[in-house]
């Protein structure tokens, strides 16, 4: 990446401010630990005290484990204010030092119209939320990339109680379709026509919310198109307008690079081609940009994992050849 010396420099000039910020991260640490505390023990107690009135193992269990949900419940928002002012303070300028023509939003998100319009999931999502949203132009591209959260609402009929034998009221409850990363760029190779690239269904790591970037072949009438590079066919399943439209979009060089990115970040990835845009969804629980709670801020071991995060996609951008028009003004086949 052309950040260096950047990053090194970068890190030296928000040490202080970084440093600055270790008694909210403390305060936020105590916070936490009392609130878990206050509730856990007391539902501990009250759990025993059940149990020795003659209880059985659910009295003796069900309070601390009520008692840990509602804290679990309560923890981000005790946590929110730290976070929310080490992203303003720390990461927000780390941006501006490293990346001059890239913005950064800590509460922005992809928009729900990238991801309808990248054809990658299966049906539309009811709701979308993200974060850490980076925007802006890097090495002369367009690109945006956040994490993202996609769900959908359930309808189902509330159970029956004592009370309410015959319930018929109707819950909606969010359930989570994808959770992971969202980037999209400019593609400058000529295009008419699509592609949309899945994880193959076979792949070990192929997991639930994984499963959410299915194809849509049927609606767009795309076809199932076999690729020669076995590396590619091994983490890939390719749909394409026309094979000739795969395979002029897909040449061996880029196919070696996706097959490279996919076994760096080692989750699963799926991405489309079309309309002059390169979409791309990464099925990853790793949360960008956090700072660390129990641990120093201002380690430089923290520091790059931050860099890494941004890095993962910008590089992509160099190793896709993005940033570089070659393909002049061509058609396609």
């Amino acid at each position: 990446m052309p950040t260096s010396p950047g990053p090194l420099r970068a890190y030296y000039r928000l040490v202080p401010r970084i440093r600055g910020l270790e008694p909210e991260r403390r305060r936020t640490w105590v916070s936490l630990i009392a609130a878990w505390a206050g509730l856990v023990i007391p539902g501990l107690l009250l759990g025993i005290w059940l149990w020795r009135l003659g209880g059985g193992w659910f009295h003796l269990l069900a309070p601390p484990l009520a008692a840990a949900a509602l804290a679990a419940w309560l923890s981000p928002s005790l946590i929110y204010p730290f976070k929310h002012e080490f992203k303003r303070k720390v990461i927000r300028p780390m941006m501006r030092e490293l990346l001059r023509d890239v913005d950064y939003a800590p509460l922005g998100s992809v928009s729900p119209l990238d991801l309808e319009a990248s054809l990658l999931f299966q049906a539309p999502f009811t709701g979308v939320e993200g974060e850490d949203l980076v925007i802006g132009r890097y090495d002369d591209v367009e690109v945006k990339f956040s994490e993202v959260v996609g769900y959908r609402e359930v309808e189902s009929r509330g159970a029956a109680t004592p009370l309410a034998p015959r319930s018929g009221q109707k819950l909606r409850t969010k359930q989570v379709v994808f959770r992971g990363l969202f980037f999209v760029a400019e593609f400058n190779k000529p295009t008419r026509g699509q592609v949309v690239v899945h994880p193959d269904r076979l792949e070990p790591h192929l997991g639930p919310i994984a499963a959410a970037l299915q194809p849509r072949h049927e609606e767009g009438g795309l076809v199932h198109v076999r690729m020669e590079d076995p590396r590619f066919e091994r983490h890939f399943v390719v749909y394409a307008s026309s094979p000739e439209t795969a395979h002029y979009a897909l040449t061996p060089a880029l196919m070696e690079q996706l097959a490279e990115f996919r076994e760096r970040v080692g989750a699963p990835v799926a991405f489309s081609i079309h309309y002059g845009k390169l979409y791309m969804a990464v099925a990853t629980r790793k949360n960008m940009l956090e700072p660390p709670l129990f641990g120093p801020l201002a380690s430089p071991r923290v520091f790059r994992g931050y860099l890494e995060d941004v890095e993962l996609f910008l590089a992509l951008v160099e190793a896709l050849g993005l940033n570089r028009r070659i393909w002049g003004e061509g058609t396609w086949p």
